[in-house]
């Protein structure tokens, strides 16, 4: 298997179709791909969205659909993410029942790709591979974790040691392939980070756990935010980035020009 995509899915259907489609959309054959999802019993609307896609596509060979029955699912309030320390080690839990079923599979690469961010560039995955494969350990695309605003990229720096605080920095180089302390949200990873990293609680979210853990056992990570991937917030969001697209695109890629 070259390639496993996953995420904890709960709560999507409304974003489902949107997600799966810049995906059938990439330059790497679904052939390639395989799937593991850790998602909820009682989401029954994003799991049968999930069954329905898989049976039309039989190329498909790896589609897991976890239930962990000790870890608990929640949704946010439509268009806010509401964060706190529960919240936090709920999701280092489902992401490292995923990461658990990802190493039975042993896949090249491991694609940890939100269910609410679109890959709408078709050249992403093979991109992120490519920088994997010229020495990156894991690498992610650019998107912003607010629904307006470019404030906060899905990129940070430490403060002083990794796993301490961390912050975002007004220099960085967006529209540019750059080394980064943290990354987050759409995380392409090499063989040796996805069976050698865990996800652990970190005040400022599990992404940032993750990244320490990266950063101690000498894990090199980069962003790639000349790609940049909507993070889709809201079912409104959704509507609006559908019919205007996102002017973040733009703003945040215009540094290329001076490249």
């Amino acid at each position: 298997m070259k390639l496993i995509i996953g995420c904890p899915i709960y709560d999507r259907d409304w974003i489902f179709p949107y997600w799966i489609s810049c995906i059938q959309a990439q330059s790497v054959s679904l052939s390639d791909i395989g799937f593991v999802f850790v998602a909820s019993k009682d989401d029954e609307a994003t799991i049968s969205h999930l069954q329905r896609w898989k049976e039309h596509h039989p190329e498909v060979k790896v589609f897991d659909i976890l239930y962990p029955e000790n870890v608990n699912h929640f949704s946010h309030k439509e268009g806010t993410r509401q964060w706190t320390l529960s919240k936090y080690e709920n999701m280092v839990n489902l992401r490292n029942v995923l990461l658990e079923k990802v190493r039975e599979y042993n896949p090249d690469y491991f694609f940890s790709l939100d269910s609410d961010i679109l890959i709408k560039n078709p050249s992403t995955i093979e991109l992120l591979i490519a920088h994997v494969k010229d020495g990156a350990d894991a690498v992610n695309t650019l998107m912003y974790m607010t629904p307006v605003g470019t404030s906060y990229p899905s990129v940070m720096k430490w403060n002083e040691n990794a796993g301490g605080k961390a912050h975002r920095d007004d220099n960085f180089p967006l529209g540019t392939y750059f080394k980064a302390d943290v990354i987050m949200a759409a995380k392409m990873m090499s063989r040796e980070v996805y069976q050698n990293i865990n996800y652990r609680m970190h005040t400022q979210g599990e992404d940032l756990g993750f990244s320490a853990d990266c950063a101690e056992k000498g894990f090199n990570l980069y962003c790639a935010s000349y790609i940049y991937s909507p993070h889709i917030m809201s079912r409104a969001m959704l509507k609006e980035i559908i019919q205007k697209g996102d002017p973040r695109e733009e703003e945040s890629l215009k540094s290329l020009s001076k490249v």
